[in-house]
């Protein structure tokens, strides 16, 4: 039991120590981290800066930090088909890390703490109709996709029903930001 909780705490400072090195870097170095400097970046080094993408997209569920920002982020620096594919592939690989290390990494307590009303609801009605409950969760941009990722898998829904309801509601969503955010940009 010690051992599972020293793990707990270690992987708890790990996370801290990532935001912390994310959030100095930025105010250490304002002038490395802006939209020119990241755009010619993702130019000279295209596989590079999408693996990067794809690796802080996957992160992204651990630090419960909405997908969305990054996505227009990805608008500003990569093709839409391929921004579309990478962020679709960081959101499922998200999803499935919250799905699986929610309640070891102690994301239930934060969950059920923070948003207890939803959590509530949700697992009521997730019980009868899981599959759409999950694709139109995931559609809706005012709630978090991990949330309804966390409370799938404290339900026992089938990793794959979850990941299915989390793509297609994501990809309608994507779908539409990606081009209005492409329109918009090209006006």
């Amino acid at each position: 039991m010690k051992i599972k909780t020293k793990t707990r705490k270690l992987a708890f400072c790990f996370w801290l120590l990532l935001i912390t090195a994310g959030i100095a870097t930025y105010f250490l170095f304002p002038e490395k981290i802006n939209l020119s400097f990241l755009r010619e970046l993702s130019e000279e080094h295209h596989t590079a800066a999408l693996i990067i993408y794809f690796l802080i997209l996957s992160a992204r569920g651990l630090t419960m930090i909405p997908s969305t920002p990054l996505l227009l982020a990805g608008v500003l620096l990569f093709r839409p088909a391929e921004l579309f594919a990478v962020n679709m592939a960081g959101i499922l690989v998200s999803s499935t890390i919250v799905y699986y290390f929610s309640q070891y990494l102690g994301f239930d307590t934060y969950f059920e703490t923070k948003y207890a009303r939803y959590a509530g609801k949700i697992r009521n009605k997730l019980t009868d109709k899981e599959l759409p409950i999950i694709v139109g969760w995931s559609f809706f941009p005012l709630v978090p996709t991990d949330l309804i990722v966390y409370v799938g898998s404290t339900l026992r829904v089938h990793v794959f029903k979850c990941l299915l309801g989390v793509f297609i509601g994501e990809a309608v969503l994507n779908s539409f930001y990606i081009l209005s955010a492409t329109m918009i940009l090209k006006i």
